[in-house]
């Protein structure tokens, strides 16, 4: 019992000094949403691995700086498709802001993926913040600049990944390289296959015997 209070005393006064170091950065949280028509809603979002204690200092922070939700999650920060993560981006409306202690709490996926999780929150015309990196904070007067910013290196930095994706899989094409699932059938097999079905052979029968799906297919059909 006294370790639980003892950890309860230290999660206070750590709340404690994280409410005087973002005061200020409350009160531009709070002007963000003065334009907006929505009542805005300041959502906290952690996430750890393992450590519960990391858990607690994530959530003294949040707290701290106005968060009146905070979704909280367990997952690896490099794992693209999270629940809880996008439970709050599908709950997002104009003037809202997300507040996440540091940058790799969001993810740690690269720099692709922060972009695109960033464009995703500014599009939906919510705010983002980080109390790691002062930089990180749409809710300033720059904030609009940075969230186009934002958008713009997340969709460059899209279309030259996929630029690259299809050159290299063209180069690869032209070096005989196939794609798609292993065929089924050699081609010896398949040959044997269109033989007997060109001899008469029921179709269906032919695909249990050489364990297939009976589509077989001769561009030779007609000959």
């Amino acid at each position: 019992m006294k370790r639980a209070t003892s950890r309860k005393d230290s999660t206070n006064s750590r709340r404690q000094i994280y409410r005087s170091r973002e005061g200020r950065g409350l009160a531009k949280i709070r002007s963000f949403a003065s334009g907006q028509q929505n009542p805005m809603c300041v959502y906290g979002y952690a996430r750890v691995s393992t450590s519960s204690q990391e858990l607690d200092i994530q959530l003294a922070q949040l707290d701290a700086a106005g968060c009146e939700r905070v979704f909280c999650e367990k997952e690896s920060g490099t794992k693209d498709n999270r629940r809880v993560l996008s439970q709050l981006l599908r709950r997002l409306r104009p003037g809202d802001v997300v507040i996440v202690s540091a940058h790799d709490r969001l993810t740690r996926g690269g720099p692709f993926k922060m972009l695109s999780i960033l464009a995703e929150i500014t599009s939906r015309g919510a705010a983002y913040k980080s109390l790691a990196e002062p930089w990180a904070d749409t809710t300033h007067e720059l904030g609009e600049v940075l969230a186009a910013l934002v958008g713009y290196i997340a969709r460059k930095t899209r279309e030259d990944i996929i630029r690259r994706t299809s050159a290299g899989r063209e180069r690869a094409r032209q070096n005989g390289v196939r794609f798609g699932r292993k065929p089924k059938l050699t081609m010896a097999q398949r040959e044997a296959a269109l033989a007997r079905r060109r001899a008469g052979e029921n179709q269906k029968a032919i695909a249990q015997a050489f364990n297939v799906i009976s589509r077989l297919k001769s561009t030779s059909s007609n000959a």
